[in-house]
């Protein structure tokens, strides 16, 4: 459906696990744990992110309160609700991948051997100014579509009014 946006219901046993019942009577935020299971480029490496930040991004962009969702459902059972504020934003996901792969690489480069395998030949400095530079609104991506794997975050609490269990 259209201008519906998802959210991962997970099942009882995974690890990030949020019952439909915490959902309903509460909402979706940025602590709810299903949450982590939506990458957030922009929160990897916070301090690097914010030093780049392009003087006009409006103050409500903060990567530590943001809320992952889908632009369609990737799950049989999942929480959907309609979109309901303009501060949503997607990213390349492509991009915030390669942040997280190059975050691990020098975290971890001088004590895990396997970190060595996650080198993108380039410095979390570029992958961080090349993921500011993908930022769109979601009314541009709807547009355009220009990225195989948007990265779409809310930057506002989904409220529990307006969720429901879609299963398909």
């Amino acid at each position: 459906m259209k201008d519906l946006l998802y959210h991962a219901y997970l099942s009882e046993g995974h690890e990030h696990h949020a019952s439909i019942e915490e959902i309903i009577s509460g909402g979706i935020n940025f602590m709810t744990k299903s949450n982590n299971r939506y990458s957030n480029g922009g929160r990897v490496k916070l301090e690097i992110t914010e030093r780049f930040r392009p003087f006009n991004t409006p103050d409500w962009v903060n990567f530590s309160e943001a809320v992952g969702v889908d632009l369609v459902n990737r799950f049989t059972k999942s929480f959907c609700f309609p979109v309901f504020t303009d501060r949503i934003l997607v990213f390349d996901g492509d991009i915030s991948l390669s942040i997280y792969d190059q975050a691990f690489y020098e975290d971890l480069k001088d004590t895990d051997e396997e970190a060595l395998n996650f080198d993108t030949g380039e410095s979390i400095e570029h992958w961080i100014n090349l993921y500011w530079r993908s930022l769109m609104t979601l009314e541009e991506y709807n547009a355009t579509k220009p990225y195989p794997k948007p990265e779409v975050l809310v930057f506002d609490s989904i409220p529990k009014e307006i969720i429901k269990v879609c299963e398909y």
